[in-house]
C-alpha cells in the first residue's frame, strides 16, 4: 500500500488564526472565486513532498529523520503575503522571512532523505504557507494582498503527513511527528512519535 505523504512543520494555532482571519478578508474580495482557500487547519509549511511512499519507506525516514534532525526549536518570522512563485502565480502564500534556523533543518531533513535514497526535489526552497490555489492558470485575484506582516511563532516539531485526496479537497494526518529538543542537543536522536500501532 502506497502512501502520499510529506514532511512539513505544523503551523501554531496563534499564527494559523491570524493567517486565517487575513485569508478571511481576501476571500471577500474574491469576486471572482479565482482562488481556492486552504482550511486554516491544514496550514503548514512544506519541507518536502514525499509522493507516494510504503508503509516500510516511511518508517525508514522517520528513523532517519531521527538520527538527522538535530535543530532545536526556533521562532518563525511572516514577511508579507504575495502571489506565489512571482513569475508564474499558483498560489497567494504568507511568505516566510529569511531564518537561518529553518535552512538548517531543511538540510537535515534532506540529509534524511537521501539516506534513504528517495529522490530530492532540486527546486529552491523558497519557504511559505499556502493560504490559497488559483483556480485556473489565467485567473488572477483582484483584491488588495497585505504587503507588510508583522507575525512570528514558536516552531516545536517536524511531522511527516499523510495527504488523502477527498471531493472536498486534500485532508491531512499526521503519521510521525519529531518534537524539537530544547533541552539537551547531545543526545543522538530524539523520542519521535507515530501515530502507527
Amino acid at each position: 500500500m502506497s502512501i502520499r505523504s510529506f514532511i512539513a512543520l505544523p503551523i501554531p494555532i496563534e499564527m494559523a488564526n491570524a493567517l486565517g482571519d487575513a485569508a478571511a478578508q481576501m476571500t471577500y474580495q474574491d469576486k471572482s472565486n479565482a482562488v481556492r482557500w486552504v482550511n486554516q487547519e491544514n496550514y503548514h509549511l512544506t519541507l518536502a513532498f514525499l509522493g507516494d511512499l510504503s508503509e516500510l519507506e516511511l518508517e525508514v525516514l522517520a528513523d532517519q529523520l531521527d538520527i538527522n534532525v538535530r535543530q532545536t526549536g526556533f521562532d518563525l518570522c511572516l514577511s508579507h503575503f504575495s502571489p506565489f512563485p512571482e513569475s508564474r502565480p499558483k498560489l497567494l502564500a504568507a511568505i516566510i522571512a529569511n531564518n537561518e534556523h529553518l535552512s538548517a533543518l531543511h538540510k537535515q531533513v534532506h540529509s534524511a532523505l537521501s539516506a534513504c535514497q528517495i529522490t530530492l526535489d532540486r527546486k529552491k526552497f523558497l519557504p511559505h504557507i499556502t493560504l490559497g490555489r488559483f483556480r485556473h492558470s489565467k485567473n488572477s485575484f483582484a483584491g488588495a494582498i497585505p504587503r507588510t506582516l508583522d507575525l512570528s511563532a514558536h516552531i516545536d516539531e517536524v511531522t511527516i503527513f499523510e495527504s488523502r485526496l477527498t471531493t472536498h479537497g486534500a485532508e491531512y494526518e499526521p503519521l510521525f511527528r519529531f518534537p524539537l529538543d530544547e533541552d539537551d542537543t547531545s543526545i543522538a536522536g530524539h523520542e519521535y512519535e507515530s501515530s502507527w500501532s
